[in-house]
């Protein structure tokens, strides 16, 4: 973010003296509240559904607990696709009680609404993400996080063009086996190995991101 770009917040103008506050919600990111609220209500019950299956003394069965597993990960997904769709909005979000907020019986809320700083847990997976990657804080400047997520990026795409290439080989081998009399099946299946390009089915820089800093 720039620092011309304007900042996203709650205004507020008084009438009065004696009138109550009116407040402009025009500043507000409505739609990209609402939004990532309900993606984050769907994920909580999907969790919450197989906290509840797995504290059962007969556990589920096995494609039972398989199918809400792949749900809650495509809503997990949906989260993410949502914070990364509205990033600009939220990263220019200021959030700051209202003098009628009631501090005193939602502290907790406001605490968590103003920290800064990453929860305990969010710490120790950043910690033990940079360890296990060797990464290394007091050298690790943007230019050279750039040239490691290239580098990173051009080696997954050779590790998936291997990988397919010899995946075509060995499909081809199975079907001459089969049909060896099948000239046209063997040409065809050499024309889709020479013809063959790599798809990417990640961004391996949101990866690589996420797990090292935890943002997208």
């Amino acid at each position: 973010m720039s620092n011309n770009e304007p900042i996203r917040s709650k205004s507020i103008t008084h009438v009065s003296q004696d009138s109550d506050l009116k407040i402009d919600y025009n500043g507000i990111p409505s739609q990209a509240l609402d939004a990532i609220r309900m993606r984050l209500a769907q994920l909580i019950h999907s969790l919450k559904r197989i906290r509840d299956e797995l504290s059962k003394p007969d556990l589920p069965q096995r494609y039972s607990l398989q199918s809400q597993l792949n749900i809650t990960l495509q809503q997990l997904l949906s989260v993410t696709s949502t914070l990364e769709h509205f990033h600009e909005s939220l990263d220019s979000t200021v959030i700051y009680p209202l003098p009628q907020f009631p501090t005193t019986s939602h502290e907790n809320l406001l605490t968590t609404l103003l920290r800064k700083k990453y929860t305990p847990e969010v710490d120790q997976w950043l910690g033990e993400s940079r360890e296990a990657a060797e990464v290394d804080n007091r050298w690790l400047t943007e230019s050279k996080i750039k040239d490691l997520l290239k580098t990173d990026n051009n080696i997954t795409e050779w590790a998936l063009g291997v990988f397919n290439k010899e995946y075509e080989k060995y499909n081809a081998r199975n079907e001459l086996d089969v049909h060896p009399d099948n000239s046209k099946m063997a040409v065809d299946e050499e024309d889709k190995y020479n013809h063959y390009k790599p798809t990417k089915p990640f961004k391996i820089e949101k990866i690589l991101s996420y797990t090292f800093r935890g943002e997208l």
